[in-house]
């Protein structure tokens, strides 16, 4: 039975199951739980509300095109996938406009380059998002409030830890992790020796 809209929230499968079919409720959702911390990021960037709603449709695009040409699963929450992929199609453009800033100190080998920034594309997105959902739970709720710019204060209080140390301790170790999982796949590597001869 469809559930009607507004609702109070859907599973990541279901809203997966939702784009899969084009349920327009389901994109109203996701607009309604999504679009406002991703249409902040990119006007704290350099862009403007059509910017913001540009990437944000985009996004849908790529993750309809993953749900229906494979097998699609994710770990993290859906707000937090939808927002790495728009982070990364940001980069991209502000790139592409010779415009860029330090969006992204976490990843800086990502950005070693115009040549290689200009292909931010699908293959950076997978390699990103497979090693962020093999982080244990824990480090992609930290990592997912940290990327959207949550403060210490409120990832402490979330998280339930004793103190803010502890969990700038804690965001440090996830974010080692990734860029170490990251930096050691041998997909990583082979993307960026490609575009360095193409260059």
């Amino acid at each position: 039975m469809q559930k009607n809209f507004p609702m109070n929230q859907y599973t990541t499968e279901e809203i997966i199951d939702g784009i899969a079919g084009r349920k327009n409720y389901v994109i109203k959702y996701i607009y309604k739980d999504c679009y406002t911390n991703i249409r902040k990021l990119i006007l704290m960037n350099k862009g403007t509300d059509e910017d913001a709603r540009d990437i944000f449709q985009e996004a849908l695009f790529i993750i309809y095109q993953k749900i229906v040409l494979q097998k699609f699963h994710i770990k993290c929450q859906f707000s937090t996938y939808i927002y790495s992929i728009c982070k990364f199609l940001w980069i991209r453009e502000l790139t592409k406009q010779k415009n860029y800033e330090d969006i992204t100190d976490e990843f800086p080998d990502l950005n070693v380059s115009e040549s290689f920034n200009q292909k931010i594309e699908n293959k950076e997105l997978k390699i990103f998002s497979r090693h962020f959902n093999e982080l244990c739970e824990d480090c992609q709720k930290v990592l997912g409030m940290y990327f959207r710019k949550v403060s210490m204060e409120e990832i402490c209080k979330v998280m339930g830890y004793k103190n803010i140390q502890i969990t700038k301790s804690k965001k440090y170790k996830c974010k080692k992790s990734l860029l170490t999982r990251i930096y050691n796949d041998p997909e990583y590597h082979k993307l960026k020796n490609e575009i360095y001869l193409a260059g």
